[in-house]
């Protein structure tokens, strides 16, 4: 007999932290079903909750996590969740997602999520298991790395507990501050962890065993087998489950849209020094893997002499090494993998420091800023020593970093004619692709809901599908011409929507849409885990509505249409060189496309009542 309502455990842990009080609250079935969990919840939650004027580090401010209702089950590749509060480096929707062991456990402590208001007077941690949750004094754990609280908490509590939380950047409330958790996981973007610290919540620790209870054993034994069958036999996998993300390196390069100089030119003639495949053979010790994902596409890798002797760490992965390497001109790998293992420990998200102190180094390159503005450091390209002080300076507000720490947005009002350079939007640095010759990637970057944002959409059908599987999808065979604009508002539509079922329901975007998994056989999951019969287009109508959701979330907190742009060099400045040389994007008939797709006002940019009642959206 199939059980309506597994998958979910229909509460979350509610926690006013300036009362240290905590209490479970409810959700009820059919929110759940129509907005799935996870990402759809933190969303749903912030758009009741939180007031126009709420500001990102006052109390009010609410910080939520959502696990959704696949995490902890047999389905492959299912442990991550969604935090989320109002960003302030947005002042938007702030929204990140992680992978790693921390979520499966909160599931089976019986949670759906948890939802934190109020500060704390003095540093905490949560501390939740299967027997009860409580708050937790932090004093001793403040100013501590993430391998340091890890360590701590996992010997109180023991090595079954998994921790998340902030490191020093965190607490000094740098506006781009990560969430981390098992230490090497980030949840990177929007600045979640500075809203953490400005909560004075250090830590939540998880510790619970059990299952997840499902609707049909069996169904979810075979489905998972299915799954997995589909993941091997994708033409990416042996490279993702060999290289993981560093292989785009020298894909990219060769493609010339690998982000070099900040975005001065997609090529960097010292590529190979920092490739996924040097990586691998050099460096890397094991692959490792997220809870139950069988690609295994993270790695752990080892210096084994010189400057950084001893040092292991998770990744790097592609965004940080591209971030730290071409984008501001170093080829020291060495130094790029302690500053992965720096970064995380220290609870800075990697894609803003990077394209901050890209930032920083244009305008010492054009002559806007000079030693005496930066501490005596010498911000030429590529000069390692100074960036490795600088993510110091910034973590810990110190001299010039005080400034770099409130992100490119606010650092470039001070510098007359630097805003140009300051490459962001809506206030978020931008990610690493070369958009000029990734139109799709480009229009998700414009659009995402959480500023500059290449997971969004993540439209990795623009350059790994066939013409003909383009046009079934998306009306033309050019939507798979990344040169081309035909096609490319549908793709990215498509893939926000099927992208938004996938972060609310737990699974892993790179396993999912990387690995080319059907929305049936996702919908397939789905139904024998949760028991709601629901088809595979009622599942991407729901990932429709978060999207939508999420829209009028920012609606509410200021945004305005003219925001859904790029910065200026994407569309002014054609590449210099390579095999995307002369390329810009034309990105405004782009997003004229997508709103006529969305059924989005063109001058408001509000979705139309129509949309609203079809999607039972207030």
């Amino acid at each position: 007999m199939v059980k309506r309502g597994s998958g979910w455990n229909e509460k979350v842990l509610e926690v006013d932290l300036s009362e240290g009080k905590m209490e479970e609250k409810s959700v009820v079935l059919p929110l759940l079903e129509s907005i799935l969990g996870g990402r759809g919840l933190n969303a749903r939650t912030l758009y009741e909750g939180l007031a126009e004027t709420t500001d990102p580090f006052a109390p009010d401010n609410i910080l939520t996590f959502g696990a959704g209702p696949l995490v902890g089950t047999l389905i492959p590749a299912n442990g991550r969740y969604n935090v989320s509060s109002r960003s302030p480096l947005t002042q938007l929707l702030g929204d990140a997602n992680s992978a790693g062991f921390w979520a499966p456990p909160l599931k089976k402590a019986g949670y759906d999520g948890i939802i934190l208001r109020g500060a704390s007077d003095h540093p905490v941690y949560l501390l939740i298991t299967e027997k009860g949750s409580s708050l937790q004094p932090a004093s001793h754990l403040w100013g501590k790395t993430l391998s340091e609280i890890d360590a701590e908490l996992r010997q109180e509590h023991g090595p079954s507990a998994h921790v998340l939380g902030i490191g020093p950047a965190g607490e000094n409330r740098v506006r781009f501050a990560s969430v981390m958790n098992d230490i090497d996981r980030a949840a990177g973007r929007t600045g979640n962890g500075a809203v953490m610290g400005s909560k004075k919540l250090k830590a939540i620790v998880v510790r619970a065993g059990g299952h997840v209870p499902v609707a049909d054993h069996g169904k979810v034994h075979s489905v998972a087998r299915e799954i997995k069958a589909a993941m091997f036999s994708s033409p990416s996998y042996a490279a993702r489950s060999r290289y993981g993300t560093p292989m785009l390196i020298s894909l990219y390069n060769r493609m010339g849209i690998l982000p070099t100089r900040n975005h001065q030119t997609g090529v960097f003639e010292k590529a190979e020094e920092i490739s996924g495949e040097r990586l691998r053979d050099e460096y890397v010790t094991k692959s490792k893997a997220c809870y139950l994902c069988p690609i295994h596409c993270s790695r752990t890798s080892r210096i084994s002499e010189g400057r950084f002797s001893g040092l292991v760490t998770e990744g790097p992965e592609f965004e940080t090494m591209n971030a730290f390497g071409s984008r501001i001109g170093v080829s020291d790998l060495e130094a790029i993998i302690y500053l992965n293992r720096r970064l995380n420990d220290l609870g800075l998200d990697s894609i803003s420091t990077g394209g901050t102190i890209a930032y920083a180094m244009e305008c010492y390159e054009k002559g806007l800023i000079n030693r005496s503005h930066t501490d005596g450091l010498e911000l030429t390209w590529g000069n390692t020593q100074a960036v490795l002080d600088l993510v110091e300076r910034i973590a810990y507000r110190r001299g010039f970093g005080d400034l770099l720490a409130e992100g490119v947005k606010r650092a470039s009002q001070k510098f007359k004619g630097s805003e140009r350079y300051a490459l962001h939007i809506k206030g978020m640095e931008v990610p690493m692709q070369e958009v000029r010759g990734l139109k799709a990637w480009g229009l998700g970057w414009a659009v995402a809901s959480r500023g500059a944002d290449h997971c969004r959409a993540f439209p990795v059908m623009e350059t790994t599908w066939a013409p003909a599987q383009a046009k079934a999808f998306f009306g033309s065979e050019k939507a798979a011409d990344r040169f081309a604009y035909e096609g490319k508002a549908a793709m990215v539509k498509w893939a926000e929507d099927f992208g938004a079922v996938i972060d609310a329901l737990g699974l892993c975007k790179i396993a999912y849409i990387g690995m080319g998994i059907s929305p049936d056989l996702v919908a397939s999951a789905f139904r024998a885990v949760t028991g709601t019969e629901i088809d595979t287009e009622h599942l991407l109508k729901a990932g429709e509505r978060i999207n939508n959701l999420e829209r009028l979330l920012n609606l509410k907190l200021g945004l305005t249409p003219s925001q859904d742009t790029l910065p200026d060099r994407f569309i002014e400045e054609p590449l210099p060189e390579g095999p995307s040389r002369g390329e810009v994007i034309r990105i405004s008939e782009l997003v004229r496309e997508y709103y006529r797709l969305r059924d989005w006002d063109p001058v408001t940019g509000r979705p139309s009542d129509r949309k609203l009642q079809e999607l039972s959206l207030p």
